[in-house]
């Protein structure tokens, strides 16, 4: 849909016809593969025996493990390994019960250790039991002892040298880390919901301070660094599991120090034990030296604000984190990538483009769910929709977390058991379309879309037709933001959100502009993206765009968003994110504009000039019904998830509109 040698107003005339045909619903076009879920490898095992070690790397740093060999099944010597590598707790553990709590959710644990497969958590330095400190999040150091850590599970009696990796989020990261250093053992990874950009989707989102996700994520990672002790928190925050018993009865809750009265960190006060028994202070020493983790708070990105810019003290750059050349190291090495996101994750964007930039240099495929940061649900959650949101209102009682489960099975019984399941005959593609179901793909994004171009209009229409050259003038609403009840893409709400997101309440705060209501259903997949001519009494100034669904009764859901600050307007080549020795395309190739400190332009709006600023939302697969009407609203600001506009108030924007000005393009599926 787009490069960036490709001029804004491309393919104007073919958008404008296809975009009447659409709004008059006189196309269509045969749709591809239905989803049948193929059923699920029964269980072999009928419980699991728990182990734990410290593994000792070549600096001296020892890693926490816990690993869990199937049990009450067939005699079996050895196991496929699945690897979960974590900052945080592998598992946890009340100081006054001694009760352990594992940190994989017990039924996730069960399923796999019940069909034959050994499940390894190990715990990163700097966290929970392991010794040692990061230097910093997210650094090269992650993936080397990730390499050690994999070369000792395929040494182990249990296992068959054969090692896959699963996690979330940061664990996701740990595990193109560690596929990046090539051990051997290493066949495959399942990260879900994980960054191939940090800088661009977790620290500064069109180059623009996101103060949400440092302030909930890594307050949480804080904590569990120090093995803080917050029994009513919700959750509740508990220390992690000593592995070793230095007094040896039995018991592992008396290894850790005493929490001092009203303290919440054994480290405020002076070493003392339960029993009053001399320890060596394994585990105080260990959660000692975390104190001196490099962790990447609000404070130190707000003073690292390009994507050159060096991180604290360290000589890392956000380029060297994420993604450098992790992605010509992965498919060098031949490794099957499973990447799972959520629609309304913050890392959307990313997922589609590991997968993108994958595809065809190692075994690659790609599933899209109806989630936020988050997990689709447990089967056993009560409720319409088994609790989620999005899954509640399509009316979807089939979906949950089993499908995702079953997916890993399927994908690491074919690359660690060898199994010829005809897992890899199928589409690679696997994506929730909003209104309409689960959906088998052969390409992300779909080669059949078509480009759906919606000028912004007079009297706050969007249309086919681009209408006379006008302008119209906007006083930005510094109280803008993108909650709904609460929750965002930002602030890992949407997970436990009661309803769909919807920005009613503040379209207020939003300059908006509203086609008219649709003759036929239409169902937009892919990138949408927003060209918007746009000039200011400011030097700059941030914009975001929400792309809505309107109902006849004027309630509306939000679809997508994206946001850029201006100063940054100047387009570059995709092909940028990564280092320039790399063979591998980043694709999607999507809007891209460098972000560092030479692609910063303090005052585009200087002397009362407009231009044109051209970016992407986050991908979607969504169907707007019969009735409902296409939104795309704006605003200056997303208080409190983002920082305030660097620009002083007021703001008074002038939208240009007419040919070639400010048109949302979005990509249709006929």
């Amino acid at each position: 849909m787009f490069s960036a040698a490709a001029a804004p107003g491309r393919q104007a005339v073919l958008g404008v016809a296809l975009a009447t045909l659409l709004l008059q619903g006189s196309i269509s076009v045969a749709g591809p593969q239905a989803f049948v879920q193929p059923l699920a490898r029964p269980a072999e095992f009928s419980s699991s025996e728990r182990h734990a070690a410290y593994v000792p790397l070549a600096d001296g740093t020892q890693l926490a493990v816990t690993w869990y060999l199937p049990a009450g099944g067939p005699v079996v010597a050895r196991f496929p390994v699945l690897l979960w590598y974590m900052p945080g707790h592998r598992e946890s553990i009340d100081p006054r019960t001694g009760a352990i709590r594992p940190g994989m959710d017990a039924g996730e644990l069960a399923y796999f250790t019940g069909r034959g497969y050994v499940v390894a958590v190990a715990e990163m330095r700097g966290s929970g039991a392991s010794t040692g400190f990061r230097v910093i999040d997210r650094g090269p150091q992650i993936g080397k002892d990730g390499r050690e850590l994999v070369d000792w599970i395929a040494r182990q009696p249990w296992s068959t040298g054969k090692v896959g990796m699963i996690g979330v989020s940061f664990q996701g990261f740990t595990q193109f880390a560690t596929a990046a250093e090539h051990p051997p053992a290493l066949k495959a990874i399942f990260p879900e919901i994980a960054g191939f950009d940090d800088y661009t989707s977790l620290y500064f989102p069109g180059g623009i301070l996101n103060v949400a996700i440092a302030r909930v994520a890594y307050a949480a990672m804080g904590r569990d660094d120090r093995n803080e002790f917050i029994p009513d928190g919700r959750p509740p925050n508990l220390p992690s599991v000593p592995v070793v018993d230095e007094d040896g009865d039995g018991e592992l809750a008396d290894e850790i120090p005493v929490y001092p009265p009203g303290r919440t960190s054994f480290l405020d006060g002076p070493p003392a034990y339960a029993d009053g028994k001399p320890r060596e202070h394994l585990y105080l020493q260990a959660t000692r030296a975390h104190l001196d983790n490099g962790i990447l708070t609000n404070d130190v990105i707000n003073k690292s604000r390009h994507r050159d810019s060096t991180l604290g003290d360290t000589p890392y750059r956000y380029w060297d984190l994420d993604p450098g050349a992790k992605p010509e190291r992965i498919a060098q090495a031949g490794t099957a990538v499973y990447n799972r996101g959520g629609w309304f994750d913050y890392h959307a964007r990313d997922t589609t483009q590991w997968f993108g930039t994958l595809h065809g240099h190692t075994p690659a495929r790609l599933l899209m769910a109806p989630t936020g940061h988050s997990a689709l649900p447990p089967a056993s959650a009560s409720g319409p929709g088994h609790g989620n949101a999005y899954l509640r209102h399509f009316r979807d009682d089939a979906t949950t977390n089993a499908l995702v489960l079953n997916e890993k099975l399927r994908f690491f019984d074919r690359y660690l058991r060898g199994e010829h399941n005809g897992f890899d005959a199928e589409p690679p593609v696997l994506i929730y379309v909003m209104g309409r179901g689960w959906r088998r793909e052969a390409e992300w994004p779909l080669k059949r879309a078509r480009s759906l171009r919606l000028s912004l209009g007079a009297q706050g229409k969007l249309e086919a037709d681009p209408g006379k050259a006008g302008v119209d003038e906007w006083q930005v609403d510094p109280e803008a933001n993108s909650l709904s009840q609460g929750a965002n893409r930002w602030n890992y709400g949407i997970g436990s959100a009661a309803a769909p997101m919807s920005l009613d309440a503040s379209l207020v705060h939003r300059l908006a502009y509203t086609s008219a209501p649709l003759d036929a259903e239409r169902e937009i997949t892919g990138h949408p993206l927003v060209e918007l001519t746009l000039g200011s009494n400011t030097d700059s100034a941030d914009v975001y765009a929400y792309l809505e669904d309107v109902a006849p009764d004027g309630s509306s859901l939000l679809v997508s968003e994206g946001q850029l600050r201006a100063s940054y307007h100047r387009l570059k080549p995709t092909q940028e994110m990564l280092p320039g020795q790399s063979k591998l395309k980043v694709l999607p190739a999507l809007p891209w504009h460098g972000y560092s400190q030479a692609d910063y332009d303090p005052a585009p709006f200087a002397g009362g000039r407009a231009v044109q600023l051209v970016f992407d939302l986050t991908p979607t697969a969504w169907l707007f019904q019969k009735g409902h009407r296409i939104r795309l609203s704006i605003a200056g600001a997303d208080k409190d998830s983002f920082e305030p506009s660097l620009s002083p108030a007021p703001q008074r924007w002038r939208v240009h509109r007419g040919a070639g000005q400010s048109v949302l393009d979005l990509p249709w599926i006929p």
